[in-house]
Order: C-alpha cells, then structure tokens, then sequence
C-alpha cells in the first residue's frame, strides 16, 4: 500500500473540508441499511472517520491497517460477525466516491484516487475475513481438542461429536460465504465499465453459490429492468446473457419494499414470475442507495426452501458491494465523458 500512500494522503486532504457531510450521509446510509436510529452509530461513524482521514493525511495507510487488523481480531474473537463492518466499510467507501468528484481539483486525478480508494478498501475487506477465518479455525480445533478429552464417556462423546460435526458444517458455510464475498469483491471492484460489472457480478455469485441462475439488474430511466445474467449449464440457451423485463415478480416486490424477498416453494407464490425452467425457490436482495432502489440481485434455486437467513445477510452485503462498485463505475464513466468534452 506504500505505493498509493501519497495518492491516498491527497484524497484525504480533499476530502477533510467536507467531513461533516460525509459523515451525514454515512450516518444516514448506515442507520437505513440497518433499520435503526441515527443516533445509534453516530459517535462510532465518527471515530471511525476522524481516524481514516487522520491516518490517510498523515501518510500512515500502513498504521491504519494494522491497527484495523487487531480491532478486527479482537471483535472475531468475541463471536461477533465482522458481515456488519464490511457492509459499514462499503457504506463508507460509497460516500467517500461520491464527494470525490466534487472536490478533486484536477478532474483527470479522479480516476487514480477512486482506485487508490477502491484498493485500500480491498486491504480491509482482506484484514476482516482474515480475522474471521482465523477465529473459526480456533474454534474448530478447540472444538476437537474438547471431543478428544472426553472420548473416555460414550454419552459425552456422543454429545461432542454431534457439536463438532455442527461446528465443522458451520466453518464450511461461514468459510463459503467469506470466499464468496471476497471473490465477488475482488471480481468487481476495478471493473469501471456498468455491464461488464453485472456480468461478473451474477457469474461470481451463481458460481459461489452454487445455484441455478442468478442476474444482476439496475432500473433505467423508464423504469425498466435492464442487466445481465449467469446460469447453470442447459439454463435457456447459453449459460449467460442480458436481462431485461418490466417491474414485476418478486424482483418487483423486494424493490417496491425496499427489503429481501425470499420464496421458500415458488409455485405457492402469487407474485412469482416463471421466467427460468426448474425453479424451485427464490431469493431476491433489492440494491438500495440511501434507501432508494437502484435494481436487484436475483438469486433463483431448482432445490425447494434453498435460502437461510444466513444466505440473506450474505446475499444484503453482496448488494452493499455491488451498489458501491456500480457507483464508482458511474462516477467514472461521467468523469471520463468530462475530460472528453474538454479535449473537445
């Protein structure tokens, strides 16, 4: 990260003045997401903000990092899930990339700065699942240590063997969905070009998860469904493609609620639409920024009852990353027709 320090200690100075309304939209962003009152997290969004920008100004990128990654360590080894800090972490980097344009001097440095942010958010997205990782494993081998002791007892062993084989399953899923955030993370965040990114999108979730078909969709100004879409192998006639359709189906209704639709047994479900042969279930997470909806992640299943509440809160902080990528790649986009209208 040394390599950016100096990129990333200019963005800090640009975006100093204008603390106080990023931390408002942070706040507010922050309290939506999570359904809670303001004043809940703005004394911790400010912390937390004061310290970044501090850090990143002094040119101490490598300070920060370590002192995120021994914060990190400590809330994993408090059971705590770190899926809520990179939904903040991503909430955070949004604003960050929507104030930078505006207050960037040069227009053609808005590019490398978006970058330089994108990649330090990498590192700490890294610092986190590493940290949970790390934890898991602990209480694996804990978990393993703890059945050998008491293999001397039938019934104890019974008991221990049927908590490790329900620890076990529970490294494997939280090690999926860690894999699956990463992957679909890195996949997407230096892809400036809107299609290419949904495409990428829905390929890396489909393929993670490992389910029939998912797509990626943004409403256009006729408020129309546009994107793309990946699919098992013999899923309509190729196994990718763009999407487009009307508001309606569950898509429609997770978008007009503004919340996850899941749909346990799709034939019981009056707002289903039979667009994909063999669907079983659904699972669809609105893309909201500032609590307005931008699209959808549809996720669609040939099993019945496929999603959890854990493949919920996995699937909100893939929207929060998708939503943060689309909007650099937006950002980029406007910048580029600017310098292009100035060359002009």
């Amino acid at each position: 990260m040394s390599r950016l320090a100096p990129t990333l200690q200019a963005t800090a100075g640009w975006l100093a003045p204008r603390r106080e309304a990023i931390l408002d939209d942070w706040v507010r962003a922050l309290a939506d997401a999570r359904r809670i009152a303001e004043s809940g997290v703005a004394a911790r969004c400010a912390a937390v903000l004061e310290r970044l920008l501090g850090r990143l100004a002094a040119g101490e990128v490598e300070r920060l990092l370590d002192e995120e990654a021994l914060v990190a360590e400590r809330e994993a080894q408090r059971g705590a899930s770190l899926l809520g800090r990179v939904a903040e972490m991503r909430l955070l980097n949004r604003c960050l990339g929507t104030v930078l344009p505006s207050v960037c001097p040069d227009p053609q440095l808005v590019d490398d700065c978006l970058v330089a942010l994108d990649e330090l958010g990498d590192r700490r997205l890294e610092i986190l699942l590493a940290a949970q990782e790390a934890e898991s494993g602990r209480r694996l081998i804990q978990a393993q240590e703890q059945a050998v002791q008491v293999a001397a007892q039938a019934k104890e062993v019974r008991r221990v063997n049927e908590a490790l084989r329900r620890a076990e399953a529970e490294s494997r899923h939280r090690a999926e969905q860690l894999g699956l955030l990463s992957a679909v993370a890195h996949r997407i965040a230096p892809i400036r070009e809107p299609e290419q990114l949904l495409q990428q999108a829905a390929e890396q979730v489909r393929a993670h998860m490992n389910r029939t078909y998912v797509a990626v969709v943004v409403l256009d100004d006729e408020r129309v469904l546009v994107g793309r879409w990946s699919g098992r192998p013999g899923v309509g006639r190729s196994s990718s493609g763009r999407a487009q359709g009307p508001l309606g189906g569950i898509i429609g209704r997770a978008i007009r609620a503004r919340a996850p639709q899941v749909a346990g047994d799709v034939a019981r479900d009056a707002d289903y639409h039979a667009d994909v042969a063999g669907t079983r279930s659904e699972m669809v997470i609105p893309l909201l920024e500032g609590g307005q909806p931008l699209g959808a992640l549809d996720v669609q299943s040939e099993q019945p009852f496929a999603f959890g509440l854990d493949d919920v809160a996995a699937g909100e902080t893939l929207a929060e990353f998708i939503v943060v990528a689309l909007r650099n790649a937006w950002l980029y986009q406007e910048a580029r027709r600017r310098r292009a209208g100035q060359a002009e």
